[in-house]
């Protein structure tokens, strides 16, 4: 069972829901302070009135049996960048300027965030849209950060344009329905760590769409400089199932310094590196 959660006050969770609901065909239903709720066998799919980057009630409501959440959203930036993204929520640092607790990271369901990504991919190229758009993970960013359910982000970008375009909403949709009527998560999944990528990481995207590697937390080279204390530990421990095992740097995004310090600290967690 997951739950399948968006805002009101977002057009890509607004829209993206009702292809959805369509899909499985989920019937009405009550959730706890939901304003929409609708059932399936293996989902539950509900609307709240506050804004995605504060859901910071997913274990009470919609469905606390539910293994992980997934938040359709729309995605920002100042580019404008056409994009179709695949995240997991925290605030690496001690600045927490878009929801969540400074500092923390919310729980990364990798066995789940994978196939939605690689399924995502396949919808945007069966409807036409990568020659437009581009598909991407992106590191570890905003909240909600205080939940013990896993949760993974899928968003349409960036701007009222891309959040409107029906093929990219379809897209999402049949993306979070093959992965609600799948097994939900890939077996065998042992996360890998990234560190130091730009936002948009391609080389760690490129090994989540053709190759067996796992994706956990993603930590931009951005922040790597100014890491909170503890969160290198959280983005390990937090990467599920089981936390990571390993992690992947790319080299040009730390300094030999940074690079130094993180490889020391996760060897004490025996975190194998590999630098790339």
């Amino acid at each position: 069972m997951l739950s399948v959660v968006f805002s009101l006050k977002d057009p890509v969770g607004v829209r993206a829901s009702e292809i959805l609901i369509n899909l499985i065909n989920a019937k009405p239903a009550a959730c706890p302070a939901a304003s929409i709720c609708y059932k399936a066998e293996n989902a539950v799919i509900a609307g709240f009135d506050v804004d995605q980057t504060e859901f910071e009630f997913l274990d009470k409501t919609p469905e606390p049996s539910a293994d992980a959440a997934i938040v359709l959203s729309r995605h920002e930036s100042e580019s404008g960048k056409k994009s179709l993204t695949v995240h997991f929520t925290g605030n690496p640092t001690a600045k927490a300027l878009f929801g969540g607790r400074p500092a923390e990271l919310s729980f990364a369901p990798a066995h789940l965030a994978k196939p939605l990504l690689q399924r995502y991919y396949y919808h945007a190229r069966e409807l036409g849209l990568l020659e437009a758009y581009a598909i991407s993970l992106e590191a570890t960013h905003h909240g909600p950060t205080t939940n013990r359910k896993p949760l993974a982000f899928i968003e349409i970008g960036s701007t009222a344009k891309e959040w409107n375009d029906e093929l990219a909403l379809k897209a999402m949709a049949n993306a979070v329905a093959d992965v609600l009527q799948s097994s939900n998560a890939i077996q065998g999944c042992s996360p890998v760590l990234g560190l130091g990528s730009t936002h948009y990481p391609a080389r760690f995207t490129e090994l989540e769409l053709s190759s067996e590697v796992c994706m956990g937390h993603i930590l931009s080279k951005h922040v790597l400089g100014e890491l909170a204390p503890g969160a290198l530990r959280q983005a390990v421990e937090k990467s599920l199932p089981n936390g990571a095992r390993s992690a992947l740097i790319e080299k040009k995004g730390a300094s030999s310094s940074v690079r130094k310090a993180l490889i020391d600290e996760l060897n004490s967690m025996n975190v194998k590196v590999q630098l790339i």
